[in-house]
């Protein structure tokens, strides 16, 4: 015959956790998160960058296609057929910052959460001369220190 009072004790230790399991449960939990989340975030910034990727080459076919039948590489993007500003999947505000007979440059400006990417704002495309394409990146605009074109 069993007693009720001794199976008891047993049964409420195995069916839940103690105070103090569960806050180092909490603790370490906690832990984690805050060492997965930033890197996390930083890997969804340079996913993102392939946005910018794609609308400065997609921006850099149409120059090649208008300066084909005219005397000079566009100076706006209405010029090109464009009816807005933002990159295929909007992380980025894109525009054509100078342009001439011989050259010109892109540039996507990060929006929204990407703002965070600081180091690859904002990311150029400069064609010059006859053949000579410069990508770079952040406050340099001859080069690409973060390796931010590539992913």
């Amino acid at each position: 015959m069993h007693h009720a009072g001794m199976d008891t004790p047993s049964l409420r230790l195995a069916s839940g956790w103690t105070l103090s399991e569960l806050l180092i449960s909490l603790s370490l939990m906690s832990v984690l998160a805050a060492v997965a989340l930033p890197a996390y975030q930083q890997q969804q910034r340079q996913t993102r960058r392939s946005d910018a990727q794609l609308a400065l080459q997609q921006l850099q076919f149409d120059q090649s296609q208008w300066r084909s039948t005219h005397e000079a590489y566009a100076a706006s993007l209405t010029a090109l057929g464009r009816a807005h500003n933002l990159s295929p999947q909007g992380h980025y505000q894109i525009n054509i910052t100078q342009s001439s007979a011989q050259s010109y440059t892109l540039e996507a400006h990060a929006q929204g959460g990407q703002v965070h990417d600081q180091n690859c704002t904002p990311m150029r495309l400069t064609w010059q001369e006859s053949a000579t394409v410069v990508l770079s990146a952040g406050s340099n605009p001859s080069s690409d220190p973060d390796r931010c074109w590539r992913q």
